[in-house]
């Protein structure tokens, strides 16, 4: 959610009609603006608390709690706005434009992002609940968004309409600017794990299919995992570095993409074909599998720890922890 913008008195008139702390009506412009913008950043300080605590935990109780927190100081927002004049001077426009960014952001994390952390709960069952529990965080976004730009016009055109120039808080513009950074961390995230995560679950089929000695299983298996693993690697080889220089987060994911592609079109073949005739396997041929095997596994481990590392380290520097 964007940050409104305070506004700073022109000259010594709005100074000399600021407001006590606490009064309930308005002398001058900058008091009715900065009241409606103080709620909002005590309210992006919890989101900002709840977004740290997705990004940072796989605690589900925990982010539920933060998003509950949101919601209540959301509440609290739009019961201090409604209290507020309608109107200052004629312009009714800033506070109902405010009012409706509040409602819809309560609307949103009371409604949409219970969606999010339910389907939380289930994404990691197929590569499609992944795609419907990113979607549903990005369809959030979007609400958000929408209403942030009408709010931020409103209050341009009140600014002009009293005289007012408009200034930014050292801590406003440190909320303003970690909202923006998360919103295209998550984005960017999503365009990266989202390939990953693809030929994560296609490698499991061929993994069970291995345990269970199903030759069948496993050549059906090898055969989707290389298909899906060309598809991911190619995603991924087109996601540019984040702020066109950080490439290691996608490199890494790439790295496991091409890893399957690799081992689908030589390793897994020749296990495949040896797999065919399991009950009549020599011994050179059991020394071939067990080779094809453990070089696998000793490739897929490097590869995917990098991609953890690279993982935990792109969100850790690119995403504000909020302390509990």
């Amino acid at each position: 959610m964007r940050l409104f913008t305070h506004f700073a008195a022109t000259g010594l008139l709005f100074a000399a009609l600021a407001l006590p702390a606490g009064a309930q009506t308005f002398a001058d412009p900058a008091s009715y603006n900065n009241a409606i913008v103080n709620e909002q950043v005590d309210l992006l300080k919890k989101n900002l608390r709840y977004i740290s605590k997705a990004a940072h935990s796989e605690n589900d109780r925990k982010i539920e709690n933060r998003r509950l927190e949101v919601v209540e100081q959301n509440k609290v927002a739009v019961a201090n706005v409604q209290r507020m004049p309608a109107a200052f001077k004629g312009n009714a426009e800033l506070r109902a434009a405010a009012l409706k960014a509040f409602k819809t952001m309560l609307e949103v994390y009371s409604a949409d992002y219970k969606q999010v952390n339910a389907l939380a709960a289930t994404r990691t069952e197929s590569f499609e609940a992944m795609e419907r529990y990113y979607a549903a965080q990005e369809a959030a976004e979007a609400k958000l968004a929408v209403v942030d730009d009408s709010v931020n016009a409103a209050q341009k055109r009140f600014a002009k309409q009293f005289g007012m120039n408009i200034e930014s808080t050292r801590e406003s513009v440190k909320l303003a600017e970690y909202t923006r950074q998360v919103t295209a961390v998550n984005k960017y995230q999503h365009q990266v794990f989202l390939p990953y995560f693809r030929v994560q679950k296609a490698s499991a089929k061929l993994t069970d299919a291995l345990n269970a000695q199903n030759a069948a299983a496993f050549e059906a298996a090898r055969v989707m995992l290389a298909a899906e693993a060309e598809k991911s690697a190619t995603e991924l080889s087109a996601v540019p570095a984040f702020r066109g220089k950080d490439v290691a987060y996608r490199n890494a994911a790439r790295d496991v993409a091409n890893l399957y592609v690799v081992m689908c079109a030589k390793q897994f073949v020749q296990i495949a074909e040896l797999m065919k005739n399991k009950d009549h396997l020599t011994k050179v041929d059991a020394q071939t599998i067990n080779a094809n095997i453990n070089a696998y596994n000793t490739q897929n481990q490097k590869f995917n720890e990098a991609y953890s590392r690279t993982s935990s380290a792109f969100m850790d520097t690119y995403v504000p922890v909020m302390n509990d």
